[in-house]
């Protein structure tokens, strides 16, 4: 049968399906009580009169008997029914109490119809029709009359009718299983739990041992009375031995098909019940093997194959919900990693806090969408710390403000840098020590950072944020990572700062130095030029550079010619005059070098004779002596003055 079909009949009949598969149903299983009532005709011969009146009251018993069947089963069915119909308008009602029970109800439908069915098939077609045998026992006759044994034809009709009874009422039950399978997909709860516990079908193994018991009973009931019949007449007539004999063969040929006929059909809808749902098992785990955990076992039958989908269903949702948890960790700590590298990256390539503070400010907030983020640094005191970068409309009023917190202070950036270690609130609602700041009137959590390198601490980072314990364990060793990198590089800015300070301090005093020692040179050689060639008469290119080391000019190269100057020319001018700028302080410093040796050893040789000097007279002849000579002087003198004033 194809579900399909019966999905649209569904989606047309509404809450009326129900009750249509289960007619459907019983005519169907109608084809289950043919060995009943051939066993009933072939062993009990109705007069005329009799048969008659059983022929026009059996099929009236029977509709009425299969109207009685339909109206429990719709009054059993309520929740599934109303459920159905709201699935047919598109409505759908978050009662789970309803969907629970509603749920149980299709799942046990086909159990409560066999046993209403059962019962009031016995009751209406075969103990009514049996009471007007027994009370009508004259009217008939079996179809071997023995006039030594009482007549057992009521209980004939009564073994016929339990056989044709059992026989419909199993085929029914097995089309009702298969034609509501829509239904059940339709009324199957999105809760797995749900679906665990309305499940309230007959279980394997005791539906197996009906069938079987069923298939036994229906056996006995339609051939011992054959059998028994054929024995009377064999024992009771002078006829022919061999026909009894044949009759009763191909009655019990004919009984035996149709018996195995029907215990065919009654496996082959017990193994559908058991390879249904088992190829549905193996085609969504095909399926999940492929990588596709959206497949779910569908949930159709209502025996252990029902708690086995569910529980399989169960599985693959918590692997799916594991999956997906696990994707948004590593998507998220992906996201934390590129985003602490962010700030590892522009805090390695700027230096200037000036231009790094409101980058990674706005990165932080930026990158993990905080509602806030602010950085903090100790003055020079180290008793208050400044706010140097915030974001949004609130930093730009706290910066405009110079806003400081103390660092004894009870804030959690002070906080913070007092204890050399993070401070979180993860409710600010709920904690006492929080200091609401009016400008900030959507924090909900909020953390603090200390920026320290080595056991220094720089200032801190805080960052607010409007939900609730926004802050996990990767959010916090996150954030702790940009602290650490931000106080790395507010520390090598501070450190590059310096250095430059240097360099330009060392520059001045080697520029200076530089200044003072060619015009040392200067003092000393009136002229320090020399040119080749005539001024030309014509015009002349005129090319002119520079001769200067260390960013000091100290001298100039000037060419002419008629012709212009080619840009290789000028560069082969401007890298000579840097190589003779070098040449020229090369040989300064060889002449200082020289001049202060010379001086020195000037000194060396004037103190050893002065030092060889036994007596006063004798060191001032030799002083004024040396001084003299070594200076080239006219006239010099030298006396010793003992008194108050010179």
């Amino acid at each position: 049968m194809n579900r399909i079909n019966f999905d649209s009949v569904l989606k047309r009949t509404g809450e009326w399906y129900i009750i249509i598969v289960i007619a459907i149903s019983q005519v169907i299983g109608l084809l289950g009580s043919i060995p009943g009532i051939l066993s009933v005709q072939w062993n009990v011969e109705f007069n005329p009169a009799i048969g008659q009146l059983l022929s026009s009251l059996g099929f009236g018993l029977w509709a009425i008997s299969q109207v009685i069947v339909l109206i429990i089963c719709w009054q059993i069915t309520p929740n599934a029914r109303n459920q159905i119909t709201l699935f047919v308008f598109g409505i759908k009602e978050p009662d789970k109490e309803k969907e629970l029970t509603a749920w149980k109800e299709i799942t046990n439908l086909v159990t409560q119809y066999g046993v209403i069915a059962f019962f009031v098939n016995i009751v209406i077609t075969v103990l009514v029709p049996f009471l007007i045998v027994s009370l009508r026992r004259d009217t008939l006759t079996l179809v071997a009359e023995s006039h030594i044994i009482n007549s057992p034809a009521p209980v004939y009709i009564l073994l016929g009718g339990f056989a044709a009874v059992c026989g419909a009422t199993i085929l029914s039950m097995f089309f009702i299983g298969r034609l509501t399978i829509p239904a059940r997909v339709v009324l199957l709860p999105k809760d797995l739990d749900t679906q665990l516990l309305g499940r309230t079908g007959t279980l394997l193994g005791p539906r197996f041992q009906i069938i079987h018991l069923t298939l036994v009973l229906i056996t006995v009931a339609v051939m011992a009375p054959i059998g028994y019949q054929q024995v009377i007449q064999t024992l009771s007539t002078n006829g022919n031995h061999l026909q009894i004999l044949s009759d009763l063969q191909i009655r019990f040929l004919l009984l035996s098909v149709l018996v195995i006929l029907l215990g065919a059909g009654f496996s082959f809808f017990s193994l559908q019940s058991i390879s249904g749902p088992i190829r549905n098992l193996i085609d969504v785990l095909q399926k999940i093997e492929q990588g596709d955990l959206s497949q779910r076992v569908p949930v159709l039958a209502t025996d252990e194959f029902a708690t086995v989908a569910v529980q399989f269903n169960r599985m693959i949702t918590r692997f799916e919900e594991f999956q997906s948890s696990l994707e948004n960790q590593v998507s998220k700590r992906t996201k934390q990693l590129a985003a602490t590298n962010e700030v590892g990256r522009v805090a390695s390539s700027i230096l200037d806090p000036d231009e790094l503070l409101p980058k990674i400010a706005n990165l932080i907030t930026e990158q993990f969408d905080y509602y806030y983020a602010a950085i903090y640094l100790l003055d020079a005191s180290e008793k208050w710390v400044e706010l140097r970068e915030a974001t949004g409309q609130a930093g730009n009023v706290l910066k405009q403000n110079r806003h400081r917190l103390e660092v004894t202070g009870r804030s959690m950036v002070a906080a913070s840098i007092r204890e050399k270690a993070p401070r979180i609130v993860q409710n600010t609602a709920e904690e006492k020590q929080h200091v609401d700041n009016p400008l900030l009137p959507y924090t909900r959590s909020e953390i603090a950072l200390p920026l320290m390198v080595g056991n220094r601490v720089l200032g801190a980072l805080d960052v607010q944020s409007t939900k609730p314990a926004d802050f996990g364990t990767d959010a916090i060793e996150t954030m702790q990572n940009m602290a650490v990198q931000v106080a790395i590089a507010l520390e090598n800015a501070r450190l590059f700062q310096e250095a430059q300070q240097s360099i330009r301090e060392l520059r001045a005093i080697q520029k200076q130095y530089l200044l003072e020692g060619w015009n040392n040179i200067r003092s000393y050689n009136e002229e320090l030029e020399y040119g080749v060639g005539d001024m030309g008469e014509t015009e002349h290119q005129v090319i002119e550079s520079p001769i200067n080391l260390r960013d000091q000019v100290f001298g100039q190269i000037s060419l002419e010619k008629t012709d212009d100057w080619t840009p290789e020319q000028r560069s082969l001018v401007d890298a000579v005059a840097a190589q003779a700028a070098i040449a020229l302080e090369n040989a300064r410093l060889v002449s200082e070098s020289r001049q202060i040796a010379l001086r020195e050893r000037t000194l060396t040789e004037i103190n050893s004779k002065i030092w060889s000097s036994p007596t006063i007279e004798s060191i001032l002849q030799n002083v004024i002596k040396e001084l003299g000579k070594r200076l080239d002087t006219s006239n010099a003198s030298i006396e010793l003055n003992l008194d108050d004033e010179l």
